[in-house]
């Protein structure tokens, strides 16, 4: 069998695989060019969840005529010239394969103009081939249209997701770059429809558009800068669960589990949006074709400045005042019989002590009815068992974002499943014996944690706002029962979040603290 190169047509389509997965990565890549460009103003348009159009206006720089057909060329680009270039990139994009990919795989129109010219060109490709060149009436920038993404590669238009999903991926590009631009005026039309107009405002100003007064406001500006860089952004001063945190590279949105994991382990469920200013030399994008994950040249010098930026505002933190794992654990796994615990009182309504086997326990009535109520939900939802619910006297008009519009349409089916009846944004059913507040916040939880949305998860946020919590008072009766269930539980340690369910101490122990032998 010979051994042959690949025809071109054939090398650009798979170069667009690697660039191109579905509508929300042709929008990122138009939206970081513009952003190259030094506009102030990104528009844009979406229709059919970017399969039919995909169209992104700046009012950038432009790109003059001589230098449209090059744009479209693989591997031009105006951002390298030489090798050493490739290590002081400040640019989004620099490898010059965007625009070829996504011709590649539609039907693409670039007008553009610059200010220096009266007249504007125009250049159309189908399938990465040039249409037409002409000269046109347009303002000052760049437009670019993407239509019938993946027209000539049906393999890849039928591995699309619905138009609900595709719009939240798109929804969540755009908003990567509103959050990490606040000094550009963003706006995004879906189907004709204006979801978003972001005017030019300070980062807290955008946060607050984005996700509501009462959220920013919990949120603590923190900043800290060494003879490296700078780290900044916000942290939440309580834990969040239904929000993703987000992570930026000299203003590029990133994945990086290195840094998620470090700030998981210092201020666990906290909700984080940071910006790290690094010099270009020591970080390295080229890790992943997209662009969205990176590596450092010296991990040891991330961890520092995030422990000298939460170190220097730890005072502020209440989060940061008690941690999950500077609690004393169980010191060995309990295994007893009901029989053997004596029930002795209720502690400030949050805790019940009990006796058992010359130990003295003190359970945590709420964590321990959460694992209870954990493993009942878990082993429903494993065996495919709707929720029982019950239906609102008065609907509740739920206040959602355009994203969370979108993902509730999608997970609707799934939401009926665990108690949830949702109609035009309002909340008609909920879980059976959840009050609607804490119903709420379990729903907007879920809705937060799509596409990711497991049993364990699940059951975890109904379990947790399901139980008894601190300051119920517990009769005799409710006391014996929690225990019972409690001890059956195939895990009476800690509860779904990992924090321990009681803490014990000897009776040897007591004795031997008192002075008595």
């Amino acid at each position: 069998m010979k051994i042959r190169p690949l025809p071109d047509e054939v090398v650009n389509k798979i170069a667009a695989g690697e660039v191109v997965e579905r509508p929300s990565s042709v929008l990122k890549e138009l939206i970081e060019n513009s952003l190259d460009t030094s506009a102030s103003l990104i528009e844009v348009s979406i229709e059919k969840a970017g399969k039919r159009l995909i169209s992104v206006f700046d009012n950038g720089e432009g790109i003059e005529k001589q230098d449209l057909i090059n744009a479209v060329k693989r591997h031009y680009t105006s951002k390298i010239k030489a090798l050493e270039d490739l290590y002081s990139i400040i640019t989004y994009g620099f490898r010059g394969e965007a625009l070829s990919s996504i011709s590649s795989v539609s039907r693409l129109t670039i007008t553009s103009r610059t200010k220096n010219d009266l007249h504007g060109s125009q250049l159309s490709l189908e399938g990465g081939k040039i249409l037409s060149f002409s000269e046109v009436g347009c303002p000052v920038g760049t437009k670019v249209e993407v239509k019938d993404l993946f027209f000539n590669v049906l393999a890849r238009e039928k591995f699309l997701k619905s138009e609900n999903t595709e719009n939240i991926h798109n929804v969540s590009v755009f908003l990567n770059y509103a959050i990490a631009n606040p000094d550009k005026h963003f706006k995004l039309s879906i189907d004709s429809k204006q979801v978003y107009n972001l005017y030019p405002s300070s980062l807290k100003e955008r946060l607050t558009l984005i996700y509501g007064k009462d959220f920013v406001e919990n949120l603590k500006y923190v900043e800290y800068e060494n003879y490296l860089g700078k780290v900044y952004g916000f942290v939440s001063l309580d834990s969040v669960k239904n929000k993703k945190s987000h992570i930026f590279i000299n203003k590029r949105p990133v994945k990086s589990p290195f840094i998620s994991s470090i700030m998981k382990k210092k201020i666990g469920d906290n909700f984080f949006i940071l910006f790290f200013d690094l010099p270009p030399y020591f970080v390295d994008v080229n890790v992943h074709p997209a662009k969205i994950e990176v590596k450092f040249q010296k991990e040891k010098v991330i961890v520092d400045m995030i422990e000298s930026l939460l170190k220097d505002n730890l005072n502020e933190f209440k989060a940061f005042t008690v941690s999950y794992q500077e609690l004393k654990q169980p010191k060995s796994t309990y295994q007893t019989k009901e029989g053997k615990f004596e029930i002795i009182g209720q502690i400030e309504d949050t805790f019940i002590v009990a006796y058992s086997d010359s130990y003295v326990y003190f359970i945590d009535q709420h964590v321990a009815n959460e694992r209870v109520m954990y493993e009942i939900i878990l082993s429903q939802l494993k065996e495919s068992k709707k929720i029982p619910s019950q239906r609102l006297l008065s609907p509740f008009k739920l206040d959602l974002s355009p994203k969370q519009e979108f993902i509730l349409k999608e997970i609707n089916d799934t939401l009926e499943t665990l108690g949830f009846k949702v109609e035009n944004n309002y909340l008609i059913s909920i879980p059976y014996n959840m009050q609607i507040s804490k119903a709420v916040e379990t729903l907007y939880e879920i809705v937060e944690s799509y596409p990711d949305i497991t049993h364990e998860k699940v059951a975890s946020s109904l379990s947790c706002r399901m139980s008894i919590t601190a300051g119920d008072r517990l009769t005799l009766e409710k006391a014996q029962e929690l225990i019972k269930n409690w001890i059956k539980t195939e895990n009476p340690n800690v509860c779904p979040h990992g924090r321990p369910i009681y803490y014990k101490i000897s009776i040897d122990e007591i004795k031997k603290a008192v002075g008595r032998k």
